[in-house]
């Protein structure tokens, strides 16, 4: 294919102009990001700065390579993203699953992208409850994406699934990412889920794409709060202190190693714990209880 626009629209605020298609663009954005294929196979123009080997709860297995300028970054099984925050560019392998592609897309290189324009990714799926966004964070196998979903078949706008991007500052916000849902086959039919679009699927995970009278905009959202899943027989919140949200934001932190990179992103933290509160929810991890939780969750966002 070209490098011709096909497609356009907005995810984490930037205004997408692609030359591929893309399933999960909501309205919006500002900043230019452009997608374009590659024309042939990469080979980094820097030294490596870091690697992310699979490990048992997460196969995912890639390499990042920078020359100060662009970044290259390898994901096992698709091959060579390059990405140029300066000029607003994002080159994407051709010749592979264009789902998974476009996934992996929303991920690293538009965090890499959205920290050059001063925002802070975090690992968190996110909804907006009543025009503010809370953000979930757990670790894998906690729930945090029947969660999700749960929150959306409530009725609650999914502003993000997994990799959060947050805006510092004096009322910080979240700036919503793409309009997409991975979940696992039996969460789907036992949650009901509405207002999807099955675009895909694997062994693991059926992958959707929000309908589009769900989607809005990508305008940034005020955040409530964000939420530490945990599992436990009895539903239970508690403030965190601001030396422990510190230390589970900075956990949930993705940022590039460095003297300059980690200060920064040390900063951003810094300053999203002293403004938003943080929670910890223990919960049963039944389905029997998600109308409880949601309950808890509408209460923690509106105060």
């Amino acid at each position: 294919m070209g490098n011709r626009t096909v497609t356009t629209g907005s995810v984490a605020g930037f205004a997408v102009r692609s030359a591929i298609a893309l399933r999960y663009l909501r309205s919006g954005g500002s900043e230019p990001l452009e997608i374009v294929e590659s024309d042939g196979e990469r080979v980094p123009d820097g030294p490596l700065l870091i690697e992310y080997l699979p490990r048992p709860d997460n196969p995912f297995h890639a390499r990042i390579h920078t020359d100060g300028d662009a970044i290259d970054l390898w994901i096992e099984g698709l091959g060579w993203y390059r990405v140029d925050p300066g000029a607003g560019r994002v080159e994407v392998p051709a010749g592979v699953d264009e789902i998974a592609r476009e996934e992996r897309l929303w991920g690293i290189p538009t965090s890499l992208c959205a920290i050059a324009r001063g925002d802070h990714p975090l690992h968190a799926a996110t909804v907006e409850v009543e025009g503010r966004a809370l953000l979930l964070a757990g670790p894998g196998r906690h729930g945090k994406t029947t969660l999700a979903a749960a929150s959306h078949a409530h009725g609650f706008r999914l502003l993000s699934e997994d990799a959060t991007i947050c805006r510092p500052g004096a009322t910080p916000t979240v700036v919503p990412g793409p309009a997409l849902l991975r979940l696992r086959r039996d969460s789907y039919e036992r949650l009901h889920v509405p207002d999807v679009e099955l675009v895909g699927e694997d062994p693991d995970r059926l992958h959707l794409a929000i309908s589009r009278d769900r989607r809005g905009t990508t305008e940034p959202v005020p955040i409530a709060g964000l939420v530490l899943l945990g599992v436990g027989d009895e539903m239970h919140a508690e403030r965190v202190d601001a030396t422990s949200a510190i230390q589970q934001l900075w956990h949930l932190s993705f940022w590039l190693p460095g003297d300059e990179g980690r200060a920064n992103a040390f900063a951003r933290v810094a300053d999203l714990a002293s403004r938003v509160p943080v929670w910890r929810l223990t919960r049963p991890m039944r389905y029997e209880t998600l109308d409880v939780v949601l309950e808890e969750l509408e209460r923690l966002a509106i105060g």
